[in-house]
């Protein structure tokens, strides 16, 4: 019983993607990192490789975001790295 199958090479590559695909194991997501804080001034200053009285001068003037609950200062790191970005941008 053989038989002849007749097929255009279009036809043929199509079939074979659509075969490997269909074995292929998925690729895994990551899943998004935990976001790290920074809790006090030291820690910003050592995050970013700074003096604690720079980073007292960043945090006056503004340029970096920050969270305060009483005495407590709360720093996100990936706010922090944008903020640096856009301050070396300009």
């Amino acid at each position: 019983m053989n038989q002849l199958i007749v097929t255009t090479p279009e036809y043929l590559q199509k079939l074979i993607e659509d075969t490997i695909a269909k074995y292929q194991p998925a690729t895994p997501t990551l899943a998004p990192k935990a976001e790290t804080y920074l809790y006090s001034i030291e820690e910003l200053a050592n995050f970013l490789g700074c003096s604690i009285v720079t980073a007292h001068k960043l945090k006056k003037s503004g340029r970096i975001r920050f969270k305060q609950f009483g005495r407590k200062l709360i720093f996100a790191t990936s706010e922090v790295l944008e903020d640096i970005a856009k301050t070396k941008k300009r």
